[in-house]
């Protein structure tokens, strides 16, 4: 009797063992560790239109990424009135923050374009405190690397002051205008006369109160209308009306 109750508790190990290495084994996965979420800063300067309408804007858009924010891409726009644009998209690194400035130095390679021609440039630009500083001063090309570079480092104008703004308002800027120019042949409530057709000139935009003011014209004539618009959440514009 005793015999047979070892043999069945032997049997019985055995079994056990065999679920054991038999079950598949659930895979492990190691925990996911994310780094710092990138950090979006948007800056403009928005100035006062002139008795043509035209004004001067200037946006910023700047990604900091990496630990600490050492990286930095984004897009700066250069629209004068009544001057060529310079626009373009940028990539570089960040210091640590100036404890005299506290402030920032962003050391980046621009990607612009003005008057369809394509560089890359390097720009800098000082950051803290509610506003960013663009770096301005003489360029020079530098054969080696076809790159644009500033001629004088220790001569750099910083005078272009963009202060800080949500960068839903940059983006809801930027929407009105595009439906604007996109539309305004149909939302114009005046026909374009002897087969032309409607351009935008100029516009400004309330986006507390979501209206503005576009002057259009159709190289006959010229027209000056108020406008209102709804957007999404995402900024995005879903209705326009012209006054």
């Amino acid at each position: 009797m005793t015999k047979n109750i070892t043999i069945i508790t032997i049997l019985l190990i055995i079994v056990a063992v065999g679920i054991v290495y038999l079950t598949p084994k659930k895979e492990v996965l190691a925990p996911t560790v994310e780094g710092p979420k990138p950090i979006e800063l948007c800056f403009a300067k928005i100035g006062t239109p002139n008795e043509r309408g035209f004004y001067d804007k200037y946006t910023l858009r700047m990604l900091l990424s990496g630990e600490g924010g050492v990286n930095a891409t984004g897009e700066l726009k250069f629209l004068p009135a009544e001057k060529d644009s310079k626009v373009g998209k940028f990539e570089g690194t960040v210091s640590a923050v100036d404890k005299k400035m506290m402030a920032r130095t962003a050391d980046l390679w621009w990607n612009s374009l003005a008057e369809g021609m394509r560089e890359k440039e390097e720009l800098k630009i000082i950051f803290g405190e509610g506003v960013a500083n663009i770096g301005l001063g003489l360029m020079d090309y530098r054969k080696e690397d076809n790159t644009v570079v500033y001629k004088n480092p220790n001569e750099i104008n910083y005078s272009l002051t963009l202060n800080d703004v949500a960068c839903s308002d940059i983006t809801e800027r930027e929407n009105v205008e595009s439906y604007l120019r996109a539309n305004i042949g149909t939302l114009s409530p005046v026909k374009a006369v002897l087969g032309g057709n409607w351009n935008v000139l100029t516009y400004t935009v309330d986006l507390g109160k979501n209206t503005g003011t576009v002057t259009y014209e159709d190289g006959h004539i010229q027209e000056k209308k108020n406008f209102s618009y709804t957007i999404n959440e995402k900024s995005e514009v879903q209705s326009m009306t012209l006054i």
